[in-house]
């Protein structure tokens, strides 16, 4: 119990410092509009299927997709899971002006999620991972209102949204489990304008802070059951809520030493999250193979935020997997000793620019093992490669080429009290 309480706490700090900095290397000129670019991956045992995951759950490790699947956990049992991501990504299109240097990447500390079996019907669950990323930078003339001239101006922005979350699910009966996950969505977001030329001898430097911070829910639910003896086959379905998310802005703009403009909480609205549903089916043939698929739909249409250049339009997901696992004996109880994975993905993005919907591709592998074993504990490694393309070059646009490699750590152990004692 004291490596477990050990591994937590490092993790958990290494998280907290990754959310709280600003700085980021990989850059998405789509950030700057809506919330961000969201994030897609859940970081666990689907990211090498796609996330295909929703009808997906184990005894053993924690599927994020459905508040339902932690029902499925083990009781007397902890799960701790943390991952982080290597990011890599080129960019091609006429507003990219410098071929020498259009690439980023990044590495980041992604997610920690706890979870147990508290009773033999219900489970508890909490964890923290992003939301959503902003990160932007660009330079661009702007007309000087009431003139002929124009300034020089560098845009840029950073920040995130991240999820704190705790997550309760419960057994209805053998085959039906629900859940309820309560998330917390939180984050800072700076956005900055630098103009300089034929203004002032100072650049003026107008700086907007969003503070964000608004209470979400999900709602899950699964159903599996076995065909016959070869033949397992699982459904399942999720539902988010409309969210409002609140928010509190504050304005400076600073002219070299002399500030020309400050203004705290001026505003406290910013964005609305859409319902957004989730659904899929999974089957495994003889507790080795299996075939997963997800269907994912948000009406971001309904919430009428639109630009110069772009509207938010409803976006679609679909995502599939395929996945072998080798099981063997080991103290009279079968094990997993790794598992195979690969999947695909393909989405109409939220966002609409131009006219034209970007959409995302991606092709996806993955593979784990267990690292050591105990009749009561085990640490086991999850890693995933996901190759993908967003965006176009049509009509001015910019073509994102992607790779990001994902590792995660599963450690399991007894959960004990003073009645139960733990031998091994």
């Amino acid at each position: 119990m004291k490596k477990l309480i050990q591994i937590v706490f490092c993790c958990s700090v290494w998280l907290v410092t990754s959310i709280s900095g600003k700085a980021q290397n990989n850059t998405s000129p789509y950030s700057m509009i809506g919330i961000g670019d969201i994030e897609k991956s859940f970081f666990d045992r689907t990211t090498g299927m796609g996330n295909a995951g929703v009808a997906r759950s184990s005894n053993r490790f924690i599927y994020q997709a459905n508040p339902a699947s932690y029902a499925a956990l083990d009781q007397h049992f902890f799960h701790f899971e943390a991952s982080a991501r290597f990011k890599y990504v080129s960019y091609t299109g006429d507003p990219v002006s410098d071929f020498a240097n259009n690439k980023s990447n990044d590495l980041q500390f992604k997610k920690v999620n706890l979870g147990t079996k508290v009773t033999p019907r219900w489970a508890i669950g909490l964890g923290l991972q992003p939301f959503s990323t902003v990160n932007y930078s660009f330079a661009a003339e702007k007309p000087i209102q009431g003139s002929n001239l124009f300034a020089s101006a560098f845009y840029s922005g950073t920040g995130s949204t991240n999820m704190a979350f705790i997550t309760n699910s419960f057994v209805v009966n053998r085959n039906l489990n629900i859940g309820l996950q309560t998330s917390y969505l939180f984050g800072q977001i700076e956005e900055r304008e630098t103009l300089s030329g034929q203004l002032t001898d100072s650049a003026i430097v107008t700086s907007r802070n969003v503070s964000i911070g608004q209470a979400r829910f999900k709602l899950g639910i699964q159903y599996q059951t076995k065909l016959n003896k070869l033949w397992d086959i699982a459904a399942g379905g999720t539902i988010s809520n409309k969210t409002d998310l609140k928010a509190n802005y504050s304005l400076k703009a600073v002219s070299g030493n002399t500030i020309l403009l400050e203004n705290d909480y001026y505003k406290t609205s910013y964005f609305t999250l859409p319902v957004s549903y989730h659904a899929g089916v999974a089957t495994t043939y003889r507790n080795a193979f299996t075939l997963a698929f997800d269907y994912n739909y948000e009406g971001w249409r309904e919430t009428n935020y639109q630009g110069v250049s772009y509207i938010l339009d409803n976006s679609q997901r679909y995502s599939g997997g395929f996945e072998f696992s080798k099981k063997s004996a080991y103290m009279n109880q079968m094990y997993e000793r790794y598992f195979l994975q690969t999947g695909f993905s393909y989405s109409n993005s939220y966002l609409r620019i131009n006219g034209i919907q970007l959409k995302d591709y991606g092709l996806t592998f993955g593979a784990g093992a267990e690292l050591s074993r105990t009749p009561l504990s085990s640490l086991a490694i999850q890693g995933a490669v996901e190759l993908g393309i967003r965006g176009t070059t049509d009509k001015g646009l910019i073509r994102e080429r992607y790779t990001q490699f994902t590792l995660s750590l599963c450690y399991r152990d007894f959960w004990f009290s003073r009645k139960m004692k733990r031998y091994e």
